[in-house]
């Protein structure tokens, strides 16, 4: 009788370990660009809140990979992440209220909420927002213009091997 419950307990624990991990699965897909699969892999997983499945189906939608292009509603997830705190969220909102078609209509003041979302993100620890909030602190877009505030955040990004914030940094420093 031992024996039995054993052997069964082992089999549910090998069945259980045997099963796939749909995140995991969805990120090797997007790896071997089968972006279709990873989409329908990831919208389950969104749409029950998880914030790193968010993220990347934003991404399929912002780049309409596996899915049609649609900005909307690559912003949809990306602030259901962030608001899940995800940096990468809301470093990929600030992109698309700069670089995005739809977001930026969305906004009276397009850069003002690139900034913001940058600023976010960068306080998070996120390099590269560190890197573009400083880009725009240097033009003074949707921000002040301001060289030293540059600086502090190309610092932060430099600090983490951000190779363009290094470039960035001694060009400021420099005084050129």
């Amino acid at each position: 009788m031992l024996a039995r419950i054993a052997t069964l307990a082992l089999l549910v624990t090998l069945s259980l370990s045997a099963q796939a991990d749909p995140l995991a699965d969805a990120i090797k897909a997007i790896e071997a660009g089968q972006h279709k699969q990873a989409a329908q892999l990831l919208t389950p997983l969104a749409n029950a809140g998880n914030s790193s499945a968010q993220v990347r189906l934003g991404s399929l939608y912002y780049m309409g990979q596996g899915v049609p292009e649609d900005e909307k509603q690559a912003v949809f997830y990306w602030k259901k992440a962030a608001s899940q705190g995800s940096a990468d969220a809301m470093f990929h909102l600030g992109s698309a209220y700069l670089f995005g078609n739809q977001a930026a209509k969305t906004v009276p003041d397009p850069d003002r909420e690139a900034a913001t979302w940058y600023f976010q993100a960068a306080s998070a620890g996120h390099a590269e927002a560190q890197y573009h909030l400083g880009l725009l602190f240097l033009a003074g877009k949707g921000v002040i213009d301001s060289r030293t505030e540059a600086a502090r955040w190309f610092r932060k990004a430099s600090a983490q091997g951000h190779g363009e914030a290094k470039k960035a940094l001694s060009i400021i420093e420099s005084g050129k």
